[in-house]
Formats: C-alpha cells, structure tokens, sequence
C-alpha cells in the first residue's frame, strides 16, 4: 500500500515522537510538537487507516499509537540523505582508532567509544574473506553428533578440513536422511570453489521447484550457510556495551548473548546483512525489530536470530589492498536515534577498514 504524502507525514511524525518519548503517541501531541497543520480529528482518522494499514498499532482503546516494525521501516529507509556527521563525533571517532589497526587490542577504545555515544551495543570487527582466492571444495562430510545436531567437515584444496556445527532439519536426522544429505551436499559442492558453489546454490535456492523437494531445499539451506561460513575467517572482534542490553525479554537477551559468544556466526550474519562496499563508497544498512535476520530463513547454524524491538545499523567496507573486510555495527532499541547513528557507523567503518590496511 502506497502511503498519501498527508499519511507519510503523520506516520513520521508518530515515529519521531516514538523515538523521542518512548511512549504511546497521542493525536494532540503531534499537532503540538510537529507542526502539523491538520485538525486533531482529521490526524485520528488517518492514524486509523495507517493502523488498518499495519504501520501503527494502539496498545489499547483509550492510548495512542504506537510505531509498528513496518511503520519504523518505512521511516527509516525516508533518510535517504542523514545529516553529516557532528564534528565532535568525528574527532571522537578518529581518536579512538589514531593508530594503524593490526589485532583486536586496536579496536577496543573504538568499540567502547561508539557504544558509549550511541548508547548501543557496538560491534567492530575485521575478517578475511577467503572465498575468491581458495581452491575447489574437495569434500563433504556430515557427521551425526546428537539429535538435529551434526558437524559439517568441509575440505578445501591445499587446506586443512574445517569442522562446522550446524542444526539439521528433523525428518532428516534420523533413518537415513544424514547420509542423504551428505551425498546432495557433495554433488552440489564438490569440485567447486565457494564463491561458484555459493552462486549455484543461490540460483537453485531462488527456483521454485526446490521448495517443492525437502531434502534439496534442506541441502541447498546448509550448502549455503556453509559456503557462507567457511568462507569468513573472523581475524578481530570486540564488543562493547553489553550491559545496555538489560530490560531486553529473556529470549531476546538469550539469543543476542549466544551470538556474541560464537564470533564466526556472529561476522556470517553480519556479513549477509550487511553488502560490502569500497572504501569510498560506504553505505549503512538499517534492520530494524524482526528483520534482524539472516536473509534466508533458518541459514545460520542454529536457525533464523528474530530480535523484536531491537534494531541494527551496520556498515561493511572492504579496503582497497588485502583482501580484509571491516565492519562497524551498533544493536539496540528500535528507538535509537536513527539520524545520528547511520552516518556514525559509517565514518567508523570508513577509518577501521583504512586503519586495518595500513
């Protein structure tokens, strides 16, 4: 549904003061405080259409409205041109990564900081993409562990086999259905590098007919996710900011806190939700509440991260020379300050990645 431009400017402003104020937003607040020329009626009316609509929701009769996740969405992707970063932010920034970048140690005062100033948890880290440069995939091996979950042993030419836990559809975990999957996952694999076996599996995948045969749909999901994973070497991350995280539901903490404590499931999700640009043309991405999620359902190892009320900005640089790819990510509440936070993380992923290349 196409939004009237009278519509779009009462969406906005509901996300503005949402941002703001944390709270439910009544029609009088809006005339008030976001110069709305409208009467207070005619903004109640519209606010009942955007909430047929999906992009507000009233938390009950009497309260006013409330941003849903497509309503913020839609208000996020608006910023097309976000104001230039303050200077003060700059100069904090190009403080805390003053020195050349060459382990860990080099991004924790930039971590700290970013997270301070955004009042987020951030993330900063640097991986190495091997997928272009490695030989061809030589074997597959999916060995049971316990239950659904299994290790991937996946051998590349002139390299050591590398184990991956992955979780396995339950109709395929017994009675066969491993070594089933093991055979598919060969000859969708073998004999290629991980970026042709990665286009191969991306075009299947986008084929109607593998919805339609569950042991191909369940093969090219791990074929993706592994080719994905074992093409990331997660060389340097910090975290900063973990403690804002509380007041989060139980089950949301619970899952940003297993993402944080695996590092390479941590950079494969930041890495598809997040395009990797040249230096000079870096670009923020913003997910915001249940789209924080990998961009094909269930294909990280554990299955599909949802985060409600949560949002992510994130910007992924590759320098010019090596081969190494930096990111700059920032998770909080779905009320961060949108139009300070992405050209923030785009100037940090900017100078981490020029300070990891020199």
């Amino acid at each position: 549904m196409e939004l009237s431009p009278r519509r779009q400017r009462i969406l906005f402003a509901v996300c503005r003061e949402y941002i703001v104020s944390g709270r439910a937003v009544a029609s009088g607040a809006l005339v008030q405080g976001h110069g709305l020329e409208w009467s207070p009626a005619t903004i109640r009316n519209e606010l009942v259409a955007l909430e047929e609509a999906g992009y507000v929701s009233q938390p009950h009769q009497s309260a006013g409205r409330l941003p849903t996740a497509l309503g913020m969405r839609l208000y996020v992707r608006s910023l097309v041109r976000p104001p230039p970063l303050r200077p003060e932010l700059r100069r904090a920034v190009d403080v805390s990564l003053s020195e050349p970048v060459s382990g860990p140690e080099g991004m924790r005062v930039a971590a700290q900081v970013l997270s301070e100033v955004a009042s987020c948890v951030a993330v900063t880290f640097v991986s190495e993409d091997r997928g272009g440069r490695d030989g061809k995939v030589q074997q597959v091996d999916l060995v049971p562990v316990q239950g659904c979950r299994a290790m991937v042993a996946l051998t590349l030419a002139g390299m050591h086999t590398r184990l991956h836990p992955v979780t396995i559809d339950a109709r395929f975990a017994e009675g066969g259905g491993m070594l089933r999957l093991q055979e598919r996952l060969r000859g969708l694999c073998v004999g290629k590098t991980l970026a042709e076996a990665r286009a191969e599996l991306s075009r299947l995948w986008a084929e109607h007919e593998a919805r339609l045969d569950r042991l191909l749909a369940e093969s090219l999901r791990l074929g993706l996710w592994l080719c994905t994973a074992a093409a990331l070497d997660p060389l340097w991350v910090q975290i900063a900011g973990q403690r804002l995280l509380a007041g989060q539901s139980d089950q949301t903490l619970a899952q940003v806190l297993a993402l944080f404590d695996d590092y390479h499931g941590l950079a494969e999700l930041l890495c598809q939700l997040l395009p990797e640009h040249s230096l000079d043309q870096a670009r923020a991405e913003v997910h915001v509440a249940a789209e924080l999620r990998p961009a094909l359902a269930g294909l990280g190892p554990t299955g599909p991260c949802v985060l409600a009320g949560m949002s992510l900005i994130g910007c992924r640089v590759q320098p010019i020379e090596d081969g190494r790819t930096a990111a700059v990510a920032l998770l909080g509440s779905d009320r961060m300050d949108y139009e300070a936070a992405i050209p923030l993380v785009e100037y940090a992923a900017q100078a981490l990645a020029a300070r990891t290349s020199e």
